[in-house]
């Protein structure tokens, strides 16, 4: 259980990782994520070949990884003697990593059908654009990113709480959970116009995949019982 979690969490966080570092170069990641739909589409357009997997494997993986992740490091937590934290981890990083997945698909196959069909002039370009205004404030802004960051905010302080109890791993992966949730919501708070928290929007997301490499990291040290402390 121990490799299985750790690979996933290594994984997890690698694709993230690598695909926003892609998106970036490719996409003008993350700026244009608030960027109007016609620029974004434009721009999803242009690379049509590329950005749709960039975002199933990059960030649609990484939901996938951590789902998995929190069912086994769950097992993992309550084998050490820690049930009800465990399992609301449990409970909050399934729901997480279903809603990432879900959420960010929608650059994957809505998404470049918009850009599609606006390029060959199927619809007016106020409507597709109207159409991708309201499904990314819905699926984006609000599933796959406000109530996904909300219950990954969650799994981290519980989840942080029984690895203090257990010390399965090194109370510093709990730390950095406790911080990377603060983080997470105060990025939260742009959904209710708090212009500067973007950034902490965006950060949250990095340190989430952080987190994953290192909890990964940790369970490989710890399964051969060198880092309980």
């Amino acid at each position: 259980m121990f490799t299985a979690a750790a690979i996933l969490g290594i994984c997890g966080g690698l694709v993230v990782i690598v695909g926003f570092t892609l998106l970036k170069k490719v996409f003008g990641y993350p700026q244009i994520i608030r960027a109007e739909p016609g620029v974004i589409l434009e721009r999803l357009y242009d690379h049509i070949n590329l950005v749709p997997y960039l975002y199933y494997v990059g960030v649609g993986g990484a939901g996938v990884c951590l789902l998995f992740f929190s069912v086994i490091f769950e097992k993992i937590l309550k084998s050490e003697g820690e049930d009800l934290f465990s399992s609301l981890g449990k409970v909050c990083g399934i729901i997480a990593g279903i809603l990432l997945y879900a959420g960010i698909i929608r650059y994957s196959i809505l998404f470049p059908r918009l850009a599609q069909m606006r390029h060959d002039g199927v619809y007016t370009p106020e409507t597709i654009d109207l159409v991708f205004k309201a499904m990314n404030t819905y699926i984006g802004d609000s599933l796959a990113e406000h109530v996904q960051f909300t219950f990954s905010a969650l799994m981290f302080v519980f989840f942080g709480i029984s690895i203090i109890r257990t010390g399965v791993v090194s109370k510093y992966i709990a730390l950095f959970g406790f911080v990377t949730s603060v983080i997470i919501l105060i990025g939260n708070l742009e959904q209710f116009g708090v212009k500067f928290a973007f950034m902490f929007n965006r950060a949250g997301a990095k340190m989430l995949a952080v987190w994953l490499i290192a909890a990964g990291c940790a369970l490989l040290v710890s399964k051969r019982g060198d880092s309980r402390i």
